[in-house]
């Protein structure tokens, strides 16, 4: 005899499966890569390679003025110009006044220390270069700089980016 189904006697559907099937396991060999180098053939001769390492470097030519000292620095917070080296040379010390000012090729020239200068050498040293150079150069806080020093004349040339592109723009026309 069958029962009645009842509200009571309702069978409600769980979440778990009746059966439960183990997952099946798949055991694959496993790939190793391996590297072969490529064979790239030399680009030149064989005996121009071997006759280049018999022979010595080619000599490196003397500067045109060995009183001319170079430097780089990036342009620090309001201007700041960091080189303890090429202050050194320049026999700049902390409190030496200096004058500033602009060259038609866009360099800042730093000219012989002057007790009347607008800057001066910081302790840390470094010193400053006034936001009006800096305007009139297109020297900007974060740029990289070529200093060029003539410790004879007491004179320091600070070329920013501009002023060297226009250089190598030069270079590059003559070049053609």
């Amino acid at each position: 005899m069958a029962h009645p189904v009842t509200p009571q006697h309702q069978h409600t559907p769980t979440t778990e499966p009746e059966h439960h099937i183990p997952p099946q396991r798949h055991h694959r060999k496993k790939a190793r890569a391996v590297l072969i180098p490529p064979a790239i053939p030399p680009l030149t001769p064989i005996n121009e390679l071997i006759e280049s390492l018999r022979t010595t470097p080619p000599p490196v030519p003397a500067p045109i003025d060995r009183n001319i000292v170079y430097g780089m620095c990036t342009v620090g917070d309001a201007g700041r110009i960091h080189d303890k080296h090429l202050l050194a040379t320049l026999h700049w010390t902390a409190g030496t006044r200096l004058d500033i000012s602009c060259c038609p090729d866009g360099a800042v020239l730093v000219h012989p220390p002057s007790e009347y200068g607008e800057t001066q050498v910081s302790a840390n040293h470094h010193f400053r270069v006034p936001f009006r150079q800096r305007r009139i150069a297109d020297l900007n806080v974060g740029d990289k700089v070529l200093l060029v020093a003539h410790p004879t004349d007491q004179q320091l040339a600070i070329y920013p980016p501009p002023a060297l592109h226009a250089v190598f723009v030069q270079l590059r026309i003559q070049a053609l």
